[in-house]
């Protein structure tokens, strides 16, 4: 009985130590949380936060700026703040939002087999790409109606920031 007095006795006077020493900077831990700074644009981002300790205690920290857009390519900032008795601090994560998404393309239906002589229409693709930007489609490729044989047709979808995917069409011409 009496050892358990002498240790609750010995927590009650460390624990009133370390409340009344006033900290300084070397006794403050203040760090970003390991995370992915660099997302996908349209991903969930979930901020890693940052652990602020005092004497080795953890203490709470608070976000006074968060800018990130996941639906936007660019570059944005978290700043966090922590301030204990008369020490302030922040801290800012630097998040990059990227595109390395290609456009999705498939091709539209259309009469791909003509006979010798008949014209042809290029019925196309559709595309479509995360960013919501232009798209730029280059068609390589032709059609000799005038002769029997298969002709591909290459179409690449480009996003504005160079993503770019491919798909082909067979077009046969027989007699």
């Amino acid at each position: 009985m009496m050892s358990k007095f002498r240790i609750i006795i010995f927590t009650i006077l460390i624990s009133l130590l370390l409340i009344s020493c006033t900290p300084s900077e070397n006794d403050i831990s203040f760090e970003l949380n390991p995370g992915n700074d660099t997302i996908e644009l349209g991903s969930n981002y979930q901020d890693p936060g940052v652990t602020a300790r005092v004497f080795g205690i953890k203490r709470k920290t608070e976000v006074i700026e968060n800018n990130v857009n996941v639906n936007q390519v660019g570059t944005y900032y978290i700043v966090y703040h922590f301030s204990y008795n008369d020490i302030e601090m922040e801290l800012t994560r630097i998040v990059t939002v990227v595109d390395q998404t290609p456009p999705a393309i498939e091709l539209n239906p259309g009469v791909d087999t003509i006979k010798l002589g008949e014209s042809w229409t290029d019925a196309g693709i559709l595309y479509f790409d995360n960013s919501q930007a232009e798209i730029t489609v280059e068609v390589i490729g032709d059609v000799d109606t005038s002769t029997v044989g298969e002709y591909e047709i290459i179409y690449i979808a480009t996003d504005i920031y160079g993503n770019s995917s491919e798909i082909s069409r067979i077009i046969t011409v027989v007699e």
